[in-house]
Parts: structure tokens; C-alpha cells; sequence
């Protein structure tokens, strides 16, 4: 068992935990969670006793076990260190399981540990926690080295690990299938929800949705309260100046009760949309028989306007090196062509290219240039940058804070086409969700790296695995995919394909004629506006009305013949391939 007893941690200027109390069972499965900085890592360090200086009471029955526990190994290979622990002939046949379902090759097993990368070491790491014999084990964002198969792996070995657990993680699919009870950190208290995920997100919106319309009403009695006080002390007689008394000390009593309240941090309003990226042609980019060594031949696939694709593979599949071939930074065989008037960015280069001084304000002003900075603030708010943290510097910042915020400073430049490889490594749960939602409004095209399983079937509309060094489409459906070798197409799925592609263009059609009608409409209102605005005279006025209502009219008429354009080239598509 896990206990807590009016634990709080302070920071110089910082205040994570006050006076927090909780107890977790033996055999829970929990997930930690908040926003970065918000004392996740330091609080599993506390319950590992690596970090002592707080205030109350941790205490732990049995052994507990921390994913970073281990600095160095002892062992000079993978299967030496895992043979430390493995001290049973169960253990033994499990070295071999674990070591195969982290993605470790049997010629890797007796590899030298220094030849290894980070994200190698970290995934040795996690492995040797499950044959330690631990009651609990302590797993900070877990999922970061990890590929798609090597995270339901992972799953797995949770599923049937017999002690409990705490995870830090932002990968929203993997806390789904793997906790039961959430403690989110939220201005230094920590909120306790024992049920699964998606009643967790319904809970917290409805709990904090109560503390507002709470907080509401206190603040409309205070504001009541001090017009009384005023008027009372403006009249100046003695008894109203007692009763002007009496309602102060009432006053400060709900100003108390206000400030205790606050339970939560406030979010500020996100009203600021992406940019809209720059118009380019259908085909945005074409790869024909891409080889690179030995690690990838006859890569071929087309990415058109607006499409939104996913790169999916195993770690060391070649998935980064697609990217590098395309960003001219690796040379490889084949050909790699973009579309007319295609404008691409790679995430990559935006993190590096950071400012280290500057602010995240300045960051995104420098792109904003001709916006006030209330624009410019309430833009960094949807990315997570809410209050003074605009003023923080790049340097103070977290990996995840840096991205976001590289992507955040990108889309200011209308790309039309996104490339991101593993966006989400290092991000909280809520910076992982405003990711989600700006390339989810993000009107261009995209290529995604990623193991987030959700955020890839919440954004992406194609997919691509890569399987014996070849580029293979799949369908949506692909944590099967992952595990099993990609088959011919059965007749049934053929069959499904091409009564989904009908269904898409007869949508396109109805569409296209609903949009000609609504044309029709607007040119008639254009045409009366015009004669109207021929004999307006010498109103200056009215004039400048019409001609206010003519511009918004075009503006109008233009974006639906851009529709119709996108429309067209998209049955044309369907109908010279299919």
C-alpha cells in the first residue's frame, strides 16, 4: 500500500502539493495526470524516497520499484543484465518474451549495452521492472520509446502483472486499456476519480463545470455586497455605517470561502483559429520507388490535398528515414516530388530552431507581428500557454512545451503541407489534446509519425505500414495490422472498398450541386447590390456599405467555386483510379 498523509511540496515560487492526502490499495491500477511542471515525477520520486524534501507523511508497503531507478548497468549485454533478476526458470523463458516484445532482435541480445541508443536503454528499463518481484511499480511516461506493437506488448505484460501500479502517461489509448483509478494534480490538490477513462473526462468537465457556476454565484453576491457597503458608507449615518460593518466582515467570510474554492486551474477561451494555408494543387506530394541501403525499397505512395497520413511501422522500420529522404537531408534512390505551389514544413526543424531567450510570446509575435497582444495571448492559450506562462523562456521550457509550441509558431506560416515525426514524446495529457485539436482544424495536408494510437485515428484519414522494407497501405484497422503480415485484399474487402468509394462520390456530387445552387443565390444578390450601388449618387455613406456588401458577396461566391474545384479533382481522381 501507497499512503499519503498531509503531504505538500514546495518550490521556490512554485507550490505543487498542499497538504494532500490519499491512500492507494495494494493491486491498484492508477494513472497520475496534469499538466507538465505540475510535480507528477517529483511525487512518484517521493513515494520512491529519491526525493525527501516535503512536508508529512509517504508511506509504502512492500516493494515499489521506479521505471528511472536504474542509472547504470552492471551487465555488459541485454541478456546478462535481464539474467541479474531472472532467477527462476519461469523468469528465464519471460527474459526471452520481454526482450522479443520490446522489440529487441535475438543478435541484439548479446549486443554491448554502450552501443546502445537512450530510447533502447529506456525500454531494457521497463522490461527488468516485470522480474523484479515488485509489489508496485512506479512507470513514467513509459510509452515514449515504445513502437505500436511494442506498447500493446507492454499492455499486456501490465495486464498480467499481479501487483499494482502508478503511470505517468499521456497516450490517452494506453491509459484506457490499462487504469482504473485517475488522481489528476490540479492546482496543487490532487482530484480523485475510481472509474475508467472516459467516465473520468465526464466527470472532471461535469465537476468543474459545478465549482464555476459556484464560483459564479459567489462572485455576483460579492459584487452585491460591495454596492451595499458603498451605499451604506456614502449615506454616512451611524446605522448605516454599523450595517456598512456588519457586511464587510460578510464580504472578507465569501471572499475566503471564494478563494478556497478554487479548486481548479482556469482555462482560457480558445477563439483563435488556425491559419488557413495557402491553396496548391491536387497532388501535393508524389514518392516513386524510394531506396534507401538496406533499410527501405520501392517506397510509392501519393499524398493529395488536405489528406491527412500516417506512417506506421516498428522501431528501426525506416518511418524517420521516409521524413529525412523527404526533407532532402538523407540522399536516397527514386524520386520525391512535390505539387505545385506546395509549401511544407517539417516540425523538426521549428524545435531547433528556437529562440533559447526568447519568451513564447516573442516566439509567436515574430510570426504575429500585426496582431495586438491580446490576439497573440489568446493564440499561445490554445496550445496550453495560458496566463503569465506566455512570458516563460524557451529554455525553462519542457520537450513537449517546445513542440507544441514549435507547431504553434509553424502553422502561423500556412504550410499546406505538415510533416511531424512523434509530436507527442515528452507532452502531458492536455498538451497531447490541443495538438489533437489544431491539426484536427488544420486545413492542409499532413504527414504524422506516430505511436499515439488515438491521436492517429483521431486526426489521419490514411494509412501506411512499413513491412519488409516496402510501403504498404492498410486500412484503418491497424492494431491488427501491426501483428499480423499484410494479406491480399480479400473480395470483401474489395467489395467494401468500392461501395465506400460510390457512397463518397455520390456525396461529392449532391454536394457539388447543393454548392451551384447556393451560387446561383449569392449572384443574384450580387447583381442587385451592383445596381443598387450604380445609383447611390453622391452618399458617401451608402456607398461604402454597398460596396462592403459587394467585396463580402465575391468573397463568398469565391469560396464556393474553390469547393466545387476541390470536389471536382476528387471525383476525377475516383473515377480514373477505381
Amino acid at each position: 500500500m501507497i499512503a499519503l498523509n498531509n503531504v505538500s511540496i514546495h518550490f521556490p515560487g512554485k507550490e505543487l502539493l498542499n497538504n494532500v492526502t490519499l491512500n492507494i490499495a495494494d493491486g491498484e491500477r492508477v494513472a497520475l495526470i496534469g499538466k507538465n511542471g505540475s510535480g507528477k515525477t517529483t511525487l512518484l520520486k517521493a513515494i520512491i524516497g529519491e526525493f525527501k524534501d516535503y512536508a508529512g507523511q509517504i508511506n509504502t508497503t512492500g516493494k515499489a520499484v521506479y521505471l528511472d531507478q536504474y542509472r547504470t548497468f552492471n551487465s555488459r549485454t541485454p541478456y546478462e543484465y535481464y539474467l541479474e533478476v531472472a532467477d527462476t526458470p519461469e523468469k528465464q523463458r519471460l527474459v526471452r518474451s520481454i526482450l522479443k516484445g520490446l522489440g529487441f532482435a535475438e543478435e541484439d541480445w548479446h549486443r554491448d549495452i554502450n552501443t546502445f541508443s537512450g530510447g533502447e536503454k529506456t525500454r531494457l528499463h521497463i522490461g527488468r521492472i516485470f522480474l523484479e518481484d515488485a509489489d508496485f511499480i512506479l512507470l513514467d511516461e513509459p510509452t515514449n520509446f515504445l513502437d505500436i506493437p511494442g506498447i500493446h506488448f507492454l499492455k499486456n505484460l501490465l495486464k498480467n502483472f499481479r501487483g499494482g501500479y502508478i503511470i505517468i502517461s499521456h497516450d490517452r489509448s494506453f491509459l484506457r486499456d490499462t487504469c482504473e483509478r485517475f488522481l489528476e494534480i490540479n492546482n496543487s490538490k490532487i482530484w480523485d476519480f475510481r472509474m475508467n477513462f472516459d467516465n473520468y473526462l465526464r466527470e472532471r468537465e461535469t465537476l468543474i463545470l459545478n465549482q464555476k457556476r459556484s464560483m459564479k454565484n459567489k462572485q455576483r453576491e460579492i459584487e452585491r455586497l460591495k454596492k451595499i457597503i458603498e451605499r451604506y458608507r456614502k449615506w454616512g449615518r451611524e446605522k448605516f455605517i454599523k450595517q456598512a460593518k456588519s457586511k464587510e466582515k460578510m464580504l472578507q467570510r465569501m471572499l475566503g470561502e471564494l478563494q478556497s474554492e478554487v479548486t481548479f486551474e482556469e482555462d482560457v477561451e480558445k477563439e483563435v483559429s488556425i491559419p488557413i494555408p495557402e491553396p496548391s494543387g491536387y497532388v501535393v506530394l508524389s514518392v516513386d520507388n524510394l531506396k534507401f541501403l538496406d533499410i527501405l525499397e520501392d517506397v510509392s505512395f501519393k499524398v493529395y490535398t488536405g489528406e491527412k497520413v500516417a506512417i506506421l511501422g516498428p522501431n528501426g522500420s525506416g518511418k524517420s528515414t521516409i521524413l529525412k529522404l523527404l526533407a532532402g537531408r538523407l540522399k536516397g534512390e527514386g524520386v520525391v516530388e512535390f505539387g505545385h505551389n506546395v509549401k511544407v514544413e517539417f516540425l523538426d526543424q521549428f524545435v531547433e530552431n528556437l529562440d533559447e531567450e526568447n519568451t513564447v510570446f516573442e516566439e509567436l509575435s515574430d510570426e504575429m507581428s500585426f496582431q495586438p497582444d491580446y490576439i497573440i495571448r489568446a493564440y499561445a492559450g490554445r496550445f496550453g500557454f495560458k496566463g503569465e506562462d506566455v512570458f516563460k523562456n524557451v529554455f525553462e521550457l519542457s520537450g513537449g512545451e517546445r513542440q507544441i509550441l514549435a507547431l504553434a509558431k509553424v502553422l502561423l506560416k500556412r504550410p499546406n503541407l505538415l510533416v511531424l515525426d512523434e509530436p507527442t514524446n515528452h507532452m502531458d495529457l492536455e498538451t497531447v489534446e490541443a495538438l489533437e485539436k489544431a491539426l484536427k482544424e488544420y486545413k492542409g495536408s499532413l504527414i504524422l509519425v506516430s505511436h499515439d494510437e488515438e491521436l492517429i485515428k483521431n486526426v489521419c484519414s490514411r494509412y501506411y505500414m512499413i513491412k519488409n522494407r516496402r510501403l504498404v497501405e492498410v486500412s484503418s484497422d491497424f492494431e491488427i495490422s501491426v501483428e499480423k503480415k499484410v494479406e491480399k485484399k480479400s473480395p470483401n474487402f474489395e467489395y467494401e472498398q468500392k461501395k465506400k468509394i460510390k457512397n463518397q462520390l455520390k456525396k461529392a456530387k449532391e454536394e457539388i450541386k447543393k454548392l451551384r445552387g447556393m451560387e446561383e443565390k449569392l449572384l443574384k444578390k450580387l447583381e442587385l447590390v451592383e445596381i443598387e450601388l450604380s445609383g447611390v449618387g453622391a452618399d458617401y455613406v451608402k456607398a461604402m456599405e454597398l460596396t462592403e456588401k459587394k467585396e463580402s458577396l465575391e468573397n463568398e461566391i469565391m469560396k464556393i467555386l474553390e469547393k466545387i474545384e476541390t470536389l471536382e479533382e476528387e471525383i476525377k481522381y475516383f473515377q480514373q483510379h477505381f
